[in-house]
């Protein structure tokens, strides 16, 4: 690992040396199981190699025209931008990396992360601290530099001023002020490259799971030990849920007994009470010359008399 001042930031990354030189990544090998590089998910123990592609194919969409991208004509190494608040780092996140890593066979990755101030400004308040998101993408495998803070946006001098080729977003316009698309000069200049996004998973989506579920949660960390302080609530609230959980512990004790009772009593005068209400069983159709009804054992016939 390393690091350099960069302007107020901090560039952060890694490189990877063998013999003495830098060795760039390779692309993803789906033909080899077992030779996965770091461009791809790991692979689960038991998954086929069908499985693994069904599952990731769809993310792994390099840049098939390269050709139309007259800047980059004789590069060995590409060198992608992407940037993001990344709060609460999870696998649409990692999705999205994997796909900026493998535009290309030999992708350099350059993730901004932004910073607190500008996030909470412009986005809002964040559950990671800055230096907590910065840690999260660090830690990611499709990762090669870090700059944190970056840039709320990029500009074409940005991305000249960083030697980037390319900058990877979602595609969709994103507004700013009175600006329809921020990204618009970039994609005009083709130095934009569209992602895919991982439909269901955002950070808003796990900030309302836990908050629809905030008295369970709550109830967790009060039960762990965490003060009513830290968690921001009043005496009468922490009370509150101290009582509730006592209710909720007898109520469940009650529900016992009686269901206890009702199988220790209840189920066998049940079982003899159907079996009163039961017809009984069908005669055997088993009938003499005489046309007497009769029952017939392994020994005998006997004939009932009229």
């Amino acid at each position: 690992l390393y690091t350099i001042k960069f302007e107020e930031g901090w560039w952060c990354g890694r490189r990877t040396q063998v013999g003495g030189e830098n060795m760039p990544s390779t692309a993803p090998v789906f033909d080899e199981p077992n030779k996965l590089a770091n461009s791809l998910p790991a692979r689960l123990i038991g998954e086929t190699i069908d499985e693994y592609k069904e599952k990731y194919g769809l993310f792994v969409n390099p840049v098939s025209d390269r050709a139309k991208y007259k800047h980059i004509d004789g590069k060995d190494q590409i060198r992608v931008y992407v940037s993001g608040v990344f709060d609460m780092f999870h696998f649409g996140h990692a999705r999205y990396l994997m796909q900026a890593k493998n535009m290309f066979p030999n992708t350099y990755l350059i993730c901004g992360v932004s910073g607190g101030q500008t996030t909470h400004e412009l986005k809002g308040q964040t559950v990671y601290t800055q230096e907590e998101r910065l840690e999260c993408v660090r830690h990611c495998r499709y990762v090669d530099e870090v700059l944190c803070p970056s840039p709320w946006f990029q500009t074409l001098e940005f991305l000249q001023e960083m030697k980037v080729d390319f900058t990877v977003q979602n595609p969709e316009p994103y507004p700013c002020g009175d600006v329809a698309d921020i990204y618009q000069p970039l994609k005009d200049a083709g130095l934009f490259l569209p992602t895919l996004r991982t439909e269901g998973v955002s950070t808003s989506d796990f900030i309302t799971r836990i908050i629809s579920a905030y008295d369970l949660y709550l109830e967790r960390n009060l039960l762990r030990g965490v003060s009513r302080h830290d968690l921001g609530i009043n005496f009468l609230t922490e009370k509150r849920m101290q009582v509730a959980r006592q209710v909720d512990i007898v109520t469940k004790k009650i529900n016992g007994l009686i269901a206890g009772f009702i199988q220790f009593f209840y189920a066998p005068i049940s079982d003899r009470i159907v079996e009163y209400l039961s017809p009984p069983p069908a005669l055997p159709d088993n009938t003499e010359q005489t046309g007497t009804p009769a029952f017939e054992d392994n020994r005998q016939t006997v004939t009932v008399p009229k």
